[in-house]
């Protein structure tokens, strides 16, 4: 049954050797004052490239400067970027794995320190309590452009796609918000397909440049996760209005960083084939709806192929999208093709989530492993 999962496919106009796509992980690996992606980097794409997923989609790339959410964040918010992101989309397509640029702005959670961050409306973080300062008009517009302009630079540098980001807490989720979201004017309102305006007009003039051919996927966050946040009810009608815009694909996250600890995207305690594929019933409800409009993916605590075969099997998603198993295991994918199904080493404890403060992202539980001194940590 797994052979469904490793079989070629294709997910709108992209061509996948299987269905498991690496999600888009922040590994801290660009240079800081440029954002172009560092040699480092570039080296542990082509070691995913290389280790057999059917598709990957990078870290989240900033769209302005305005936008940059943590140090050493990958950058697209240029056009002298797309001479190094070319170099990145090369080593992908040299080991015969496609590759799509996340598309991202941080809004409140900017790293850059001074002027308060920008919001869709006047209001504290919820998780720092510092003050936001809501957009204009103008510069909502400016940002509109500013994703349109980043979707061109990827299509520029011959990635297969890009993928806007809604999902995980950043700006375009804080529109979605009715807690950051509380404006009076055309982008927000009472109803979530109000308050995501500014999303369908980033897809309208991102398609406007890029094409009909060029694939643009997105990543939702199908509920808020946080009291008085929006519903998987909304986010799930949210995904319907989506699949009408004609999006190529939609992948299946939730929660946000400054949520409730239990329904976060990366969660700990996962135990393969137990409780694995934690937004699957969201994931399930949307594909039925879209009634193959466009395509589902599903992320979120997936560890082993046969759960994966099985959520197909049940109609939940077209693909699967992992993160963390990928940062303890690159080649895990050639691993289950080349006939080891065990599931991911990936013990589900964040650990690799700390690393990006000292350099680029990696599972200290494996390197300890492959040293001989295994022990989990303190907080695993």
């Amino acid at each position: 049954m797994e052979d469904v999962i490793s079989k070629p496919v294709m997910l709108g106009k992209v061509g996948l050797k299987n269905r498991i796509i690496r999600s888009a992980t922040c590994l801290s690996g660009a240079d800081e004052k440029t954002g172009n992606p560092s040699s480092a980097l570039i080296g542990r794409y082509k070691e995913l490239a290389a280790g057999g997923v059917g598709v990957i989609i990078t870290g989240h790339a900033y769209v302005n400067v305005e936008g940059k959410a943590s140090f050493r964040q990958l950058s697209i918010s240029s056009d002298d970027d797309v001479l190094e992101l070319s170099r990145l989309v090369n080593e992908a397509h040299e080991a015969g794995c496609p590759i799509l640029f996340q598309l991202s702005h941080a809004g409140a959670f900017k790293a850059k320190e001074g002027e308060p961050a920008l919001a869709p409306s006047d209001v504290k973080n919820p998780k720092t309590g510092t003050s936001c300062r809501a957009m204009t008009v103008s510069e909502i517009h400016s940002t509109i452009s500013n994703f349109a302009k980043a979707a061109v630079r990827a299509k520029d540098s011959n990635a297969d796609g890009a993928q806007i980001h809604l999902a995980h807490g950043f700006l375009l989720t804080q529109f979605l918000s009715p807690i950051f979201n509380k404006r009076k004017d055309a982008y927000g309102g009472d109803d979530i397909a109000k308050r995501a305006r500014i999303i369908f007009e980033i897809l309208e003039e991102t398609r406007y440049r890029v094409g009909d051919d060029f694939p643009l996927w997105v990543k939702i966050s199908v509920m808020e996760g946080i009291q008085q946040g929006y519903t998987s009810l909304e986010g799930i009608r949210l995904a319907e209005e989506l699949a009408k815009a004609k999006v190529d694909a939609i992948e299946v996250s939730g929660g946000t960083f400054y949520g409730n600890e239990t329904l976060t995207p990366s969660r700990t305690g996962i135990i393969a084939g137990k409780n694995e594929g934690y937004f699957a019933e969201e994931a399930r409800a949307i594909r039925e709806r879209i009634k193959g409009r466009t395509h589902v993916i599903l992320v979120g605590g997936l560890r082993s192929i046969e759960v994966m075969a099985n959520l197909y099997d049940k109609g939940v998603a077209d693909g699967f999208a992992l993160s963390r198993p990928l940062i303890a295991e690159p080649d895990l994918i050639n691993r289950w093709i080349d006939g080891n199904r065990e599931p991911s080493e990936c013990i589900s404890c964040n650990a690799c989530s700390r690393t990006g403060k000292s350099g680029i992202v990696y599972c200290p539980v494996m390197r300890d492993a492959t040293e001989g001194i295994w022990a989990p940590l303190p907080e695993c």
